[in-house]
């Protein structure tokens, strides 16, 4: 069955548009505004997005929507050397030599056989699909995988995960950004840090050291939860290359065929949306062009040789010259799945006379083009504009925190009604229809709806999550509070608790850095973050379990303060958790500072955010 492109005339909403041109204008270095206008973000947004970006969600969230791009760039190469074969032949191909040439294609499967698409697109590989035996096994080794790194993220941040799941069972809808968070922080932290240290310190006193390593007794390495998440991180990538050894082609069928067309005609169709609101602009060509680099511009995800001399990618010139907002969507889209076929063609070596180096600079350049396609198409098609499976996608990690945790907060609540009922009888009080009805999702998303609803910003303004989100609205003390608070929270919970994460997160973008330059095939940024949890966990705990003890013990500082007999414990300054307590404590006083300055200042009012002066800016709109 050939490609089937069709429009939807509900597709792109008011809703998606906006969140594409926000996607756009983050990875291009601007933010929204209000309304159609946008500006540069500034250098302090910049590391608070880049400090905030060392969650697992984004490696997860990258991985799953770049294999489904780079399956679509593969589709749209085949399928245009099926329509010059056809012309070719002064006819139509037959079903058979079209699947051939395409679906069933070396360069189509390939890219359906990565890691991340198996893992992270589960209903590809399944029964109902006329899945082989073998493909069913790649898919249970993926999901094994992806339980591992779910562990794995569980040991390596296990003070982050113990607060964000005793928050979430103790009370629901917090936000990060609110007082409440930040209050809770300074009252759980300490307490989670102590019961850790406990409970490694027993651990260590009830086994006897057999071996040493510089000095220190290799125990208290084996026993760091650092060393845990390597191990399950090494498992993962194990489990990933199970996935891999065991995937093989199959024939797609024709269920399989119309899912891949959908997914290719809903992506042409929200870059034809983007490009017709650029077209004959320079300054949001210029701006999508900064996008599809990436969003830290570090290392450039387009090559100079394809860009023109404004630094316009070469695809991005030939998708706009290929669309006419005069006709409609359809024939547009018709056009762009030409135009983008055309531009990923590479010219292939004869097979009777391709040497083994000729191969490999064959596949580096499909890679290569194929990328580029990926650029211009993670634009519109990102986790940050709509994430459908989200849900699909959360690991056990995020299932503890995210859907078991405020699970059992809601079970508590209806719980205690049913004693609640008892008493309201007696005592003519509303104890259990108030617990009931914090128990109910409605309610849980009608509050949340309460901040964001305008016509209470009266109400709000005082509060510290709306305080965080709408800085534009009050004095400059306080502005200052808020962002030191915020600055504060973030360097706590993403570079003090997330030490882990961002030794990880180096090794990470090494394996993929290496991956690509040297591999033919995209890196799998799944089994690239497993290997990186490898390597980021062992130095850790060779850095918590040996060099710290040296350093504080050569010093005259021993690594655990004891209380001399006047409190139970001891506390061990190697223990995230109580560092993240007595870091806690100075978050929590500037933003009492900063609701204080806010009742001083005064609130100016639900005003919307306006662009400085000097400050470069664009209008973006539909």
């Amino acid at each position: 069955m050939a490609l089937q492109i069709t429009a939807s005339a509900n597709l792109i909403t008011p809703a998606l548009d906006r969140g594409m041109k926000n996607n756009i204008a983050r990875k291009s270095g601007n933010k929204h505004v209000s309304g159609d206008t946008y500006k540069k973000r500034t250098a302090w947004k910049k590391i608070c997005d880049f400090v905030g970006s060392t969650r697992a969600i984004n490696v997860v969230g990258k991985a799953h929507f770049e294999s489904k791009q780079y399956c679509e760039a593969a589709i749209l190469r085949k399928d245009f050397q099926a329509t010059q074969k056809s012309v070719g032949l002064g006819r139509d191909l037959t079903d058979e030599e079209y699947n051939d040439t395409v679906w069933n294609s070396d360069g189509v499967q390939n890219r359906l056989m990565r890691e991340d698409y198996i893992r992270y697109s589960p209903n590809y590989y399944n029964k109902e699909n006329g899945t082989t035996s073998r493909n069913l096994w790649a898919h249970r080794f993926s999901k094994v995988s992806h339980v591992l790194h779910g562990m794995c993220e569980m040991n390596a941040a296990p003070t982050g995960m113990t607060y964000n799941t005793m928050r979430n069972t103790g009370t629901s809808g917090v936000d990060e950004k609110s007082t409440k968070n930040k209050i809770l922080m300074f009252g759980l932290l300490g307490f989670i840090g102590v019961g850790t240290t406990e409970l490694l310190k027993c651990i260590r006193s009830a086994s006897e050291n057999t071996a040493t390593f510089l000095g220190q007794g290799i125990l208290g390495l084996l026993i760091a939860f650092p060393i845990a998440s390597s191990a399950l991180g090494f498992l993962g990538f194990c489990g990933g290359m199970a996935s891999q050894i065991a995937v093989q082609k199959h024939k797609v069928n024709p269920k399989q065929q119309k899912n891949l067309s959908k997914d290719v005609s809903e992506n042409l169709q929200k870059i034809l949306s983007q490009l017709k609101s650029i077209k004959d602009k320079p300054e949001l060509v210029k701006v999508m062009a900064q996008a599809m680099q990436g969003k830290h511009h570090i290392l450039k995800k387009i090559k100079t040789d394809s860009l023109d001399d404004h630094g316009i990618p070469h695809i991005l010139n030939n998708a706009l010259s290929a669309i006419d907002p005069a006709k409609s969507d359809l024939e547009n889209m018709h056009s762009l799945k030409t135009a983008l076929g055309e531009y990923l063609q590479v010219d292939k070596p004869p097979s009777e006379s391709a040497t083994l180096w000729a191969r490999y600079r064959y596949a580096k350049a499909v890679t290569t083009k194929e990328s580029h396609y990926v650029a211009l198409a993670s634009t519109i098609d990102h986790m940050e504009v709509a994430n459908p499976h989200a849900k699909a996608m959360k690991d056990a990690r995020r299932q503890t925190e995210e859907i078991l945790a405020p699970a059992i907060h809601n079970f508590a609540l209806k719980t205690l009604a049913y004693p609640a009922a008892l008493l309201d009888r007696v005592a003519n009080t509303n104890i259990a229809p108030t617990l009931r009805k914090w128990a109910s999702e409605d309610y849980q998303k009608a509050q949340i709806k309460k901040m964001n609803d305008p016509s209470r910003a009266s109400k709000n303004c005082f509060k510290g999550e709306y305080m965080a989100k709408n800085i534009h609205q009050y004095g400059p003390v306080t502005r200052a509070c808020i962002k030191i608070a915020e600055g504060m929270r973030l360097f706590n919970m993403n570079v003090v608790l997330a030490s882990n994460a961002n030794l990880s997160r180096i090794f990470n973008n090494m394996a993929l850095f290496i991956n690509n330059s040297v591999g033919t095939s995209p890196a799998s940024r799944s089994m690239c973050n497993s290997l990186g949890r490898f390597f980021g966990g062992a130095v850790l705990a060779i850095i918590f379990g040996t060099f710290i003890p040296i350093a504080a013990d050569a010093s005259g500082s021993p690594s655990t303060v004891s209380t001399n007999g006047n409190f139970p414990v001891d506390f061990s300054m190697t223990n995230i958790g109580i560092l993240m307590f007595l870091l806690s404590a100075p978050t929590l006083m500037v933003q009492g500072l900063a609701h204080l300055a806010a009742r001083i200042e005064g609130w100016n009012g639900n005003i919307n955010k306006t662009v400085p002066h000097g400050v470069p800016a664009f209008k973006f709109s539909r």
